[in-house]
């Protein structure tokens, strides 16, 4: 209860300053889980990192409750926004590999890549590993 009588936070309210403490290191696991949520959103476009910044959060958010009966708001968060940075990850990512074995250019251009990163072309490195029918 506040100061002035009735529940809600108040900056001079204990639960207030209980969940909003700096210096606890529940509180600082969900803020960073909620900021690595954030950061893993935009980086599921480049490269899948999302996928990985997606799946730290969503542990650190659940990690971050310790021995309290519920999560902060900011674990929430975390946890909500990693889990869209996982999905979104995914979807990026199978869309991309849809697009490569069906687009004939998509996959024209990743042979090119392909021969002068590693001297052989996609299909071949396909061959070697015995998927050839793709």
């Amino acid at each position: 209860m506040s100061d002035n009588g009735d529940d809600k936070y108040y900056y001079n309210n204990y639960n207030y300053n209980k969940s909003h403490n700096q210096l606890d290191s529940h509180v600082n696991m969900a803020t960073v889980a909620l900021v690595t949520g954030l950061i893993a959103i935009p980086l599921c476009f480049v490269m899948n990192i999302g996928i990985v910044l997606g799946g730290v959060a969503v542990v650190l958010g659940i990690l971050s409750k310790g021995a309290e009966k519920k999560l902060l708001p900011q674990a929430k968060r975390g946890i909500i926004y990693g889990t869209i940075g996982i999905v979104l990850g995914y979807i990026v990512f199978v869309s991309s590999m849809h697009t490569i074995l069906t687009d004939p250019t998509y996959r024209q251009q990743l042979n090119q890549m392909s021969e002068q990163m590693n001297g052989q072309s996609f299909d071949d490195l396909l061959k070697e590993l015995g998927l050839s029918d793709l």
